[in-house]
């Protein structure tokens, strides 16, 4: 297109040839997004904002990114007239201050991003509009051997349409063609009436140049046929003020990266600048920089806290965002978030936790201090970041922040967080440390907190990969005995000063919850719940007793009164065997009972804790037990007599049992001379029938003879 001065003035209505079709050797590497022509807006293709941010990138930016851009073939600088736009120098002249540009002071040997800086800032016209603009005219940017007349012809200003011919020397020349294509874009602004696209109104494009024949005829332009656009802002309105076409649905379908060749009626002007600036700087929406400059102006600028700037404007981060590094921090920005700054101790974590790519994403609040202990805090996205002297600089995020802030944040219990979260645990769950305990998450159990003093044998049994699992509740301790306790997926951690921290479970904490758990007469657990005991059976010993289970028996809990008497008897691996009932202690005499699989044991303040079983027992059971007239046992069963007798001494009595001679009671004046006649062992041999009365005797029978308790005389015969 010629775009002479009075073309300019005038509404350009030719396309310029470099822009009608694809250049072919400006494939875009080191991508900021993958640009998705299905999102090209033609009404909205570049903000005003971003197209208007002279201050988007600084030299040193430029330059590091036409290093990344430039070909590794590109001609030495020291031999070639026509280097790489990353290795051009030249002398650059004065331009005068006007109402649209603030003019260019001229200088020896500058850089092409220098000039591209300068230009930038003086027309306010975003550095990244102006690249884009070299690459799309000329393949400039990306071209392993660019020529004069590309330095010539850099923005396509004032040069014919068709590549070749003579351009207006007035605009000839790499800092000509930069200031005039960014002085116009200001002119289009400050005189929108004066062009054919304005913004705010519907404005019919076409879709290719128009060529008339020898009749007048538009033929191209009837063939192609027009749109209707409605033009949002005057960024885009001036884009087709300087290239006067849309793309058609063949351009933004073509292939090789939204680069390729459409059909006899596309064009590529508008639809190449969207794809390059996406493909390089991300969105051409964003008004990052600006905002960073004007927080970092809001909080002192170059004397302020965070000092001079280290680094130019850096955009097209995840979500389009921006950020500027300091001497003492960094400011980024999102659309969502603002401009907020970040320094110090959070800046370095969030920096080695991925900045804006990691799991907090953009900061939106600013580093908050004075907090307890001389502690910080800062918000992001997804969580927050947390720092004292006494704890380190954490963040902590999503349901257990949540847990932690409902807990008092750093004021309650846990104090500060002393890890990040930590997920990848059993199932799915995720977990923070704190100063004082642990905030545990599973999809099934919720967030709960564990204090440290659980967590020392929630660590010895495994964590949530043992027999515990996830907490279910949290921790209280306002328990008896400065006691504290949580309930897991498995059971229920309890502790006290006394006894430690153990573990029950299952149906040992369900009987031991029902007897008032340590409320109760068992008080605390003193054992974790111990099992592979015989018959599958296992144990909680507690401070006053204990409780037993197996699956044959049940589970019975037993005091420590009867305890000791069923450890000499060896346990459940012994004669006794397992419990069959719970202890019992509200019998006569303040006594004790409890049934086990082979018998019982009975327990009384005068007797001591006996064992009785079988069919001693039962005799002893027909009397009334221990509230009959025998009483308690003051014996255990002792077998291993003559002809495979036992006997159980009682309070009232004496039973004896042989297989000869079934089981009989023996007591009084008869049992005293049984005894002195040598017991089973002796003549008279074991009882085969009990007491009974014959007149004012009273007789008994033994396998040797009879005896007979003369009441009146109180002496007994054997015959």
């Amino acid at each position: 297109m010629m775009r002479t001065m009075v073309r300019l003035l005038a509404v350009l209505t030719v396309a310029a040839a470099s822009l009608l079709s694809p250049v072919t050797t400006s494939t875009p590497v080191q991508q900021a997004e993958a640009a998705d022509l299905r999102l090209f807006d033609p009404g909205n293709i570049i903000s005003d904002a971003v197209f208007f941010d002279g201050l988007a990138m600084d030299a040193a930016a430029i330059q590091a990114f036409l290093g990344s851009k430039a070909p590794s073939t590109c001609p030495n600088p020291a031999l070639d007239s026509s280097p790489c736009l990353r290795d051009y120098r030249m002398n650059t002249t004065n331009r005068a201050a006007d109402n649209l540009c603030a003019g260019y002071q001229g200088a020896a040997n500058e850089s092409a991003a220098v000039v591209i800086a300068k230009v930038s800032v003086s027309c306010r016209v975003n550095p990244r509009v102006l690249l884009v603009l070299l690459q799309k005219e000329m393949g400039f940017i990306t071209s392993s051997n660019p020529t004069d007349k590309m330095y010539v012809r850099a923005a396509g200003y004032g040069c014919p349409d068709n590549g070749t011919g003579t351009c207006d020397p007035s605009y000839e020349g790499l800092q000509n063609q930069l200031y005039r294509s960014a002085w116009q874009y200001q002119r289009y602004a400050a005189s929108p009436a004066s062009y054919s696209y304005r913004a705010g109104r519907t404005n019919i494009i076409g879709y290719y140049p128009a060529v008339q024949d020898r009749y007048g005829d538009n033929r191209n332009n009837v063939r192609c046929g027009t749109s209707q656009v409605y033009i949002q802002n005057q960024a885009t309105a001036g884009l087709y003020n300087y290239t006067p076409y849309r793309p058609n649905q063949a351009a933004l379908n073509a292939s090789n990266g939204g680069y390729g060749t459409g059909d006899s009626c596309s064009s590529y002007g508008n639809r190449n600048f969207w794809n390059y600036f996406t493909d390089w700087f991300g969105s051409t929406h964003s008004a990052g920089a600006g905002a960073i400059m004007i927080r970092h102006n809001e909080l002192g600028g170059a004397g302020g806290r965070l000092g001079a700037a280290t680094t130019g404007f850096h955009c097209g981060l995840r979500d389009n965002g921006c950020f500027q590094h300091y001497t003492h921090g960094s400011i980024y920005w999102s659309p969502a978030t603002g401009a907020r700054a970040v320094e110090s101790h959070v800046r370095a974590k969030w920096a080695s936790d991925g900045w804006e790519l990691g799991p907090l994403g953009y900061p939106t609040s600013e580093l908050n201090c004075g907090l307890v202990r001389s502690g910080c805090f800062q918000e992001f996205q997804r969580g927050s970041m947390y720092s004292s002297p006494g704890s380190g600089t954490l963040w902590v995020r999503g349901i257990i922040r949540a847990h932690w802030a409902s807990m008092g944040w750093e004021l309650g219990w846990l104090g500060y967080p002393t890890t990040d979260e930590l997920c990848g645990t059993r199932g799915g769950g995720c977990v923070s440390h704190f100063q004082n305990g642990s905030i545990w998450f599973h999809p099934s159990t919720g967030a709960h907190a564990i204090n440290s003093t659980l967590m020392g044998k929630w660590r010895q049994l495994g964590y949530e990969a043992g027999a515990v699992g996830y907490p279910t509740s949290g921790v209280t301790c306002e328990l008896k005995g400065h006691g504290c306790f949580a309930n897991f997926q498995g059971g229920s951690l309890y502790y006290s000063p006394a006894t430690g921290t153990q573990f029950v479970k299952g149906a040992i904490g369900g009987l031991w919850r029902a007897t008032g758990a340590e409320n109760g007469w068992l008080g605390y657990p003193t054992t974790d719940e111990l099992c592979a005991l015989r018959g599958g059976g296992c144990v909680s010993h507690f401070q006053n007793g204990s409780i037993w289970y197996s699956p044959a028996t049940g589970v019975h809990v037993i005091n420590r009164t009867l305890m000791g008497k069923w450890h000499q008897l060896g346990y459940e691996s012994g004669a006794v065997g397992y419990p069959t009932s719970s202890v019992v202690c509200e019998l006569t005499a303040h006594g004790c009972a409890a049934n086990f699989q082979g018998g019982s044991l009975y327990y009384s303040p005068a007797t001591g804790t006996q064992f009785v079983k079988g069919a001693i027992r039962d005799l002893w059971t027909v009397a009334g037990r221990e509230t009959g007239w025998m009483g308690y046992p003051t014996s255990d069963e002792t077998c291993g007599l003559r002809g495979g007798g036992c006997f159980s001494h009682f309070q009232g009595a004496s039973i004896y049992y042989s297989p000869a001679s079934g089981v009989n009671h023996v007591s009084g004046p008869i049992k005293d001379a049984w005894a002195a006649s040598g017991w089973e062992a002796g003549g008279w041999g074991y009882p085969t029938g009990n007491p009974a009365s014959s007149g004012s005797n009273v007789t008994q029978r033994f396998q040797g003879g009879t005896a007979t308790w003369h009441t009146a005389t109180g002496t007994v015969s054997f015959g």
